[in-house]
């Protein structure tokens, strides 16, 4: 689902950001849904270089990026300029 009171932000704003620690999604189907996603994103992201939105929560606000997802590692999503996102506060990813 996208939220649409999500603050715009660009890439380069992103890694400036500073994230709370704890999922940020309730069940477990959700969770799944989202590594479902990242794992479509990443995939399309590398072959095809296309640009998703992705919605996430810091803890003190909710922004959306649209941008390409180029890995997905250690828990976090990579974006262009090693840029890094916390796979537990992404709330979803829209094609």
């Amino acid at each position: 689902m996208m939220n649409h009171d999500a603050r715009n932000i660009s890439r380069t704003d992103t890694a400036l950001l500073a994230y709370e620690s704890g999922e940020i999604l309730e069940s477990v189907r959700a969770i799944q849904r989202r590594s479902e996603a990242i794992h479509k994103a990443t995939y399309l992201g590398n072959l095809k270089h296309q640009k998703v939105h992705i919605q996430f929560n810091t803890g003190a606000d909710v922004y959306q990026v649209h941008t390409t997802i180029w890995l997905h590692y250690n828990n976090h999503i990579y974006l262009k300029g090693n840029i890094k996102v916390p796979v537990e506060r992404i709330l979803g990813i829209h094609f």
